[in-house]
């Protein structure tokens, strides 16, 4: 029981030390269809740092470094792949584009 505690302690202590802010506001998310007239720049990816229990926040944080490698290749706009509910995320994925 002293053990489940610690761990679940933990796990909020890092939950707050993690930025808060994954706003990368120059890189826009849109849909497949709303790229039709863009210029396709290639892919990007993020690898979420924490998984589990963490989840949501290790995916925001894919996200964010996706956008910011999309924008440093000059793009303003990312698709992000798919990824079903509940499915462990290695690796996000998305096409970047510039609109």
């Amino acid at each position: 029981m002293m053990k489940a505690v610690g761990i679940g302690a933990a796990l909020v202590m890092m939950a707050g030390c993690t930025p808060t802010s994954y706003l990368v506001p120059e890189v826009s998310e849109r849909n497949a269809g709303d790229v039709a007239g863009c210029k396709d720049l290639g892919r990007v990816r993020g690898i979420p740092g924490v998984y589990g229990a963490l989840r949501e926040i290790g995916l925001k944080d894919a996200r964010r470094a996706a956008k910011v490698k999309a924008k440093e290749v000059g793009g303003n706009v990312v698709v992000f792949d798919p990824v079903a509910e509940g499915e462990t995320v290695y690796e996000l994925s998305a096409q970047v584009y510039a609109c």
